[in-house]
């Protein structure tokens, strides 16, 4: 290995940087392995991405240490990894460590102390009183990690501690902490020559018994010991001192969804659309090449079915299985109809899990151990060796993108893995995104259709509520009429509101002041649960209801949420069994694993969700769905709010009468007459996708032009509406270079939410039909507008589907 080598570093700017291997290190270096190296004035995680000549007359600096006993990745799976950084304009290193899970058991400790000049600065009360106080505590504890000093003083920042740095009060260290996650079981085997005969074990009946048991199973796993014997501690030391037994240690994997019942499970009968859609996918895996489908399926067609045999034909060839699921709440239904195809071969990978099952997962994968890996976005990141096929259900979600750096698609990164493997790419929905079915009618994609649900069920009758119409109330009378009749027939109703909390806002009756979080520019949430005010955005959480801060008035809540539906349903139906399904009740996979295992088994009557419920669960015991409001999403300043809506009322609709009763949905809106409403009320997606389409073609958005968002967000609001401005004359002036017409700039202007966690936020949109000038432009802009201040900070969003 050269003695330069090339390391990425997980921040925004440079591809990598040039470190030189110290002799006793070079043994070690392989592409693909961390390193801790000297970075700036601190010590950083980096990832080996090469080897390469150092930069003329630069000093390096050496690596200090060597992480990893094996590679995290090899230069194939770098290739993919470097495309993702290109495409999305982030940093490498970034993007490397986006794509290895937390669980990998390396971590940098920042460790403080105070310093001699610090003490006497302290002794002298020269400081303020929070100065005081953060050194006080770090005085006392002689050396305290970052982390825990920040829980331990309120209101102290990491730019707080920078500062007493500076002034030498106080100094920080690095140091790398390491937490294997590899988790052993205690297997015990019988030692060698161990006999029942031996005089020693005369008159002890109990260890006999134990060691007979050993010797007829020769290795057995200490929990199967305990089940069959009891608490055995004292009987195996014993054993084991005098050498009957010996105690190895062997390496196993946590299982995230061992608590699942499953049995093994046939193939279903096809239907003559299934059939047609397996044998053009199977031909397509006999291939071996790079083939795109869009499988476009009614709501109970079958799509899961076709994916399952699609993956048999698969792992019959030795090749591996990707499938990405939208949301974690369609993770326990999909891993349980997985397992019972194709049992242990089956793992999961997503952020529900702790440390250890995502690493327990990710080692599985990265050694062939598993052919089916199942996960939401991160998993495109699996390190699977020999992908034959990538599924991604319900390909139209937009939780698929990522927010924040690296702000990358993964329905559109399997596409480009899938290119890059030669593997066969399934995209499957009820309601296709505008952009995979122009790839369709364009021929990019492979056209597949189920059209009719399987064995020969109806799709559910759909009647739209016009609440213009009614008393004001959360349902309408005709809804709550059938919901009450659907519980006194014992069928499930599901009730869909796509707004958690109590209340949606807090307002004063007297004046009209309205309750905002005081770091964000959104209206505070009341929970009635835990009777407090919540900002879904920074998380702020606040235990009583302040007065009215302009007259002093008290303040009501206005508008409903999904705990205020809750609570009219128990009103309405006492003796009824209602559960909720938001990111307040289901976070954690156990929650969420009990409350499926309920549904299920029929015990709750009536379940009551934000989007979580829209998410594919197959509940043959749902005969009832009610959309409180079918109107919220069409109010988001965003080109694709009428995309969306079709999608969730759609497929909240089709939870509806997917067993052997026929089932029922009421939507209520204020809006019957909307497009998105009416093509969602008959259930109409290729009418909705054509007529959308025109109208996307007439305004050149995509999948006519692409986009990049660059936002600018700072925590003084003129200096970052001065940069915001003078972001834009930059871009106008490099506009002014480029070819007429080819690249259109919208403002800069304030975000939608202008302030979150005290950041003044704008916005930049570039929008242009040729992605290779976009981005080349997005590229230069970057650099040249990230250097007017340190203060402010640039993110930039490739293919933006967010606009808040």
């Amino acid at each position: 290995m050269n003695e330069t080598i090339q390391v990425a570093i997980p921040i925004p700017g440079e591809e990598s940087y040039s470190y030189r291997v110290p002799e006793h290190l070079k043994e070690g270096v392989e592409l693909g392995k961390r390193v801790l190296v000297p970075f700036r004035n601190r010590k950083a995680i980096g990832f080996i991405v090469g080897t390469g000549e150092p930069p003329a007359d630069i000093k390096l600096r050496d690596i200090i240490d060597i992480i990893d006993e094996e590679p995290l990745f090899d230069e194939r799976r770098l290739e993919f990894l470097r495309w993702v950084s290109s495409y999305y304009i982030t940093s490498l290193g970034i993007v490397l460590k986006a794509a290895h899970p937390g669980g990998l058991g390396v971590s940098l400790k920042r460790l403080i102390k105070i310093t001699e000049n610090g003490i006497k600065v302290l002794d002298a009360q020269r400081l303020t009183s929070h100065e005081t106080l953060v050194l006080n505590t770090i005085r006392n504890s002689g050396q305290i990690t970052s982390q825990k000093l920040l829980t331990l003083v309120e209101n102290t920042s990491n730019e707080l501690l920078n500062s007493l740095k500076r002034r030498n009060l106080l100094e920080i260290g690095y140091e790398l902490a390491s937490d294997p996650k590899v988790k052993t079981e205690k297997i015990i085997v019988a030692g060698d020559g161990a006999s029942l005969e031996n005089k020693s074990l005369h008159r002890k009946h109990a260890k006999v018994e134990i060691l007979e048991f050993v010797l007829t199973h020769r290795r057995v796993p200490l929990p199967d010991l305990k089940e069959v014997f009891g608490n055995v501690g004292a009987h195996l030391n014993w054993l084991e001192e005098k050498e009957f037994i010996k105690i190895e240690h062997q390496e196993i994997s946590r299982d995230p969804f061992s608590q699942i019942d499953i049995s093994s499970e046939d193939p279903h009968k096809l239907t003559l659309d299934q059939d047609v859609a397996c044998k053009k996918i199977s031909g397509a895996v006999d291939s071996r090449k790079f083939s795109p489908f869009l499988l476009h399926g009614v709501t109970g067609s079958g799509k899961t079915e076709v994916y399952l045999r699609a993956i048999g034909e698969v792992l019959k060839k030795g090749k591996e299985a990707l499938v990405l699921v939208p949301e974690i709440s369609l993770t326990p239904q999909l891993v349980k109809r997985f397992r019972a195809r194709f049992g242990n071969q089956v793992t999961v990978i997503h952020s529900a899990l702790s440390d250890g099952e995502r690493f327990d997962a990710w080692r599985m994968a990265s050694r062939g151990e598993v052919g089916v890996v199942i996960g939401a976005r991160s998993a495109i990141f699996a390190p699977l060796n020999n992908i034959g096929i990538i599924i991604v259900d319900e390909e139209h979600e937009t939780s698929y993108k990522q927010e924040e750096a690296p702000a990358y698609n993964a329905r559109d990164l399997s596409l480009v893995l899938g290119r890059m493997n030669g593997s066969v790419v399934v995209l499957g929905s009820a309601t296709p995104s505008v952009e995979s079915y122009s790839n369709a009618l364009k021929n990019r994609y492979d056209y597949l259709s189920l059209p009719l649900r399987v064995e020969d069920r109806s799709l559910p009758v759909i009647t739209v509520v016009d609440m213009k119409k009614e008393s004001g109330a959360v349902f309408s009378e005709t809804l709550r009429k059938s919901i009450i009749k659907n519980y006194e027939e014992g069928k499930q109703t599901i009730l869909f509101l796509n707004r958690r909390g109590y209340s949606g806002l807090l307002i004063c009756h007297s004046c009209g002041e309205i309750l905002k979080c005081p770091n964000c520019t959104v209206s505070l949430t009341y929970h009635a649960g835990d009777d407090s005010i919540k900002c879904h955005m920074c998380g702020l959480s606040e235990r009583s209801i302040p007065d009215c801060s302009k007259c002093g008035e008290h303040m009501r809540g206005l508008g409903i949420g999904t705990q205020k539906v809750e609570e009219e349903v128990r009103r309405m139906l006492p003796q009824a069994t209602v559960a909720r399904m938001d990111r307040d009740t289901t976070s954690g996979k156990n929650k969420l694993l009990r409350l499926y295992s309920r549904l299920e088994r029929g015990e709750i009557d009536v379940l009551i969700g934000t989007q979580m419920v829209a998410k594919g669960h197959d509940l043959p015991g749902v005969t009832l769905v009610g959309v409180i409001s079918a109107d919220i999403s069409l109010g988001i300043p965003d080109f694709r709010s009428g995309e969306r809506t079709f999608q969730l009322v759609t497929q909240v609709a089709g939870r509806s009468g997917r067993g052997d009763h026929p089932g029922k949905v009421f939507v209520q809106t204020y809006n019957p007459d909307h497009p998105s409403i009416t093509f969602a009320t008959h259930q109409d997606s290729k009418g909705f996708l054509e007529q959308e389409i025109k109208l996307r073609e007439e305004l050149l958005y995509p999948p006519f032009s692409r986009l990049v968002n660059i936002r600018i967000s700072g925590r003084f609001e003129s200096e970052t509406e001065r940069i915001a401005n003078d972001s834009g004359r930059i871009a106008r002036k490099m506009v002014s270079k480029l070819p007429m017409g080819s690249l259109e700039i919208l403002g800069p202007s304030p975000c939608p939410i202008y302030k979150i966690r005290n950041r003044f936020r704008f916005q930049m949109l570039l929008k242009s039909s040729n992605a290779a000038i976009l981005r080349s432009f997005s590229k230069q802009l970057l650099i040249l507008i990230s250097k007017s201040s340190s203060s402010v900070r640039f993110s930039i969003d490739v293919d933006p589907f967010y606009f808040s």
